[in-house]
């Protein structure tokens, strides 16, 4: 009697459990129907050191609604700074729900692989590996075009180029110029947004007061985080090869009524403009009219201009001849060259008399007089 019992205990409970199993299938399928269907990060890559956003999306494709008990994210290396979802949920039939997760990467550059964990209620886990990267390729600076030399004062163009070598897009980024000494127009750039393998060409206006370095900061974000990377120019000054370059030719000194009058040719060897070029006699020469100075104005490159000085001076055998001139930013600039003059003596002074045109005149007209008495005589 026991042993009839018993076995009809072992009987019901089986039936028992046959329904509960069957309840717990339906479950599964229904779980088995969510799948993860997007997936972002940002920045699409890391540099060391980095935070960013993990974006998972899943998508319920099934025909029932599943309940989720506990979303995560973890990983060995990639540390997780939000917390879990914990709260139960439930998605629909066709729909998605979306989890978000702060991660830093504070790990060597490669390749790493934290996973996203979706646990169900009624049902097992869904587990994603998602594929994160760390580079630390920064922006690169190229110095395209600069003067081999600057001057005090002189305004030069630099062009530089800012590229992004990164797969993954750049923003915010901006051109800062600094140096000590050194006035730069513009003193910045807003180039904006890089995509991968761009590049933008930028031109600034350097004007240095003194020997420096000259400094091109590029500030950019890879997404929430502030990156910089920087190029340093030393600015040494000496002789342009395309500035103007004045020089003086056919130089002929006389010593004419008590001053000397200098006359020459001025030419622009250089490949710039020479503007508001003016010569004047310097050192112990003392300048008098007509020419104290000569303004010769613009001289073109491969131009050139004839002028004259006159000066008096005492006891000296060369006289200096300052060349003053402006570059085209407005810039002074100043040549001197030694020209020697002729001793004075005595002969050099023109003494009063007769000049030699009027003495030949006189000598033509007594002769034309004389022929004419002798034609008149010999005609009697």
């Amino acid at each position: 009697m026991k042993r009839a019992i018993l076995l009809l205990s072992s009987i019901l409970a089986l039936v028992l459990l046959v329904p509960g199993a069957a309840a717990q299938e339906p479950g599964s399928d229904a779980a088995a129907q969510v799948t993860v269907t997007s997936l972002s990060l940002e920045p699409g890559i890391f540099f060391e050191g980095d935070t960013g956003i993990i974006t998972i999306e899943i998508t319920n494709n099934g025909f029932e609604s599943v309940a989720i008990r506990r979303a995560t994210m973890y990983d060995a290396d990639i540390s997780v700074l939000s917390s879990s979802y914990d709260t139960t949920t439930t998605v629909g039939a066709g729909n998605s729900m979306q989890f978000s997760f702060t991660v830093k990467a504070d790990v060597l550059p490669g390749i790493y692989y934290p996973k996203f964990s979706l646990d169900f209620r009624d049902a097992g886990y869904l587990r994603y590996p998602v594929q994160l990267r760390v580079e630390n390729d920064p922006l690169e600076i190229s110095i395209l075009d600069k003067p081999d030399t600057f001057g005090a004062g002189r305004k030069d163009r630099v062009d530089i180029l800012v590229g992004n070598p990164r797969d993954n897009p750049v923003t915010g980024v901006v051109v800062h110029v600094s140096g000590e000494g050194i006035d730069a127009t513009p003193s910045s750039y807003f180039i904006g947004n890089l995509n991968p393998d761009q590049a933008q060409r930028v031109s600034f206006n350097i004007t240095p007061k003194q020997p420096s370095v000259l400094e091109f900061r590029v500030d950019y974000k890879n997404g929430v985080n502030s990156h910089a990377t920087s190029v340093a120019v030393p600015i040494e000054f000496g002789v342009s090869k395309t500035e103007a370059n004045p020089l003086l030719s056919n130089i002929v000194v006389d010593y004419q009524d008590g001053r000397y009058v200098l006359t020459g040719d001025i030419y622009n060897a250089g490949l710039e403009v020479a503007n508001s070029v003016v010569l004047a006699a310097g050192g112990e020469a003392v300048p008098v009219d007509p020419y104290q100075s000569y303004v010769v104005g613009s001289l073109e490159p491969d131009d050139f201009s004839s002028f004259e000085l006159t000066f008096t001076a005492e006891n000296i055998t060369e006289v200096p001849i300052v060349v003053s001139y402006r570059d085209v930013d407005g810039n002074p600039f100043e040549k001197t060259y030694t020209v020697s003059i002729p001793a004075r003596t005595s002969g050099s002074t023109k003494e009063p008399g007769i000049a030699l045109p009027i003495i030949g005149v006189i000598i033509a007209s007594a002769a034309v007089i004389g022929g004419a008495i002798w034609y008149s005589w010999k005609k009697r």
